[in-house]
């Protein structure tokens, strides 16, 4: 199965967002824009993981989030990785950047111990487009700068999911939510 855990958004944050983007995607972009009911925020890529880690998954997912207390999230301001003179990916950040990276640094340190890599190069974000070349980056970024997103909401979970990939683009299914402790 090919897994990670991330951060939900709600939907009406999710549409808020896309929408004001929506003078963005007349532009000439050779970009695929993420799919509004696959936007989130990734904590930990897992990757191909055998089927008898799951309980373990789970069980150390639920362990981390009674340590946590639900925390309010502000998206703050778009970006691009690496940088905007050379984009690949564009997105969304978002505020109380230390918690959210203790909670993904706790996941890496716990996860290690089943044999899961260790990444340490966690930045809260949401994935909004991915672009296969830079065409019209430059009028892109200029169009962006115009445009201001404003959204909080409560995170209080997260969520395991396994993440299928077909013709059409990947395909998300949850299989486990670990509430924080409230």
């Amino acid at each position: 199965m090919r897994l990670f855990i991330a951060l939900s958004i709600p939907q009406e944050i999710k549409e808020s967002v896309v929408e004001t983007l929506t003078p963005l995607k007349h532009l000439i972009l050779d970009a695929k824009w993420v799919e509004l009911k696959n936007i989130h925020v990734t904590l930990k890529f897992l990757g191909e993981t055998p089927e008898e880690l799951l309980e373990k998954i789970k069980t150390i997912m639920q362990q981390i989030a009674d340590g946590f207390h639900p925390v309010n999230a502000q998206l703050t301001e778009f970006g691009f990785f690496p940088d905007a003179r050379r984009p690949r990916v564009f997105f969304i950040a978002m505020d109380n950047e230390a918690i959210l990276k203790r909670l993904a640094d706790t996941l890496e340190e716990n996860l290690k111990k089943l044999g899961f890599e260790k990444e340490d190069r966690f930045q809260a974000h949401a994935t909004l487009a991915r672009f296969k070349t830079f065409r019209n980056n430059d009028v892109f970024a200029q169009t962006l700068k115009s445009i201001h997103v404003a959204g909080g909401f409560p995170i209080s979970s997260m969520t395991l999911f396994k993440s299928t990939l077909g013709p059409a683009g990947p395909a998300y299914q949850e299989l486990f939510t670990a509430h924080f402790k409230r």
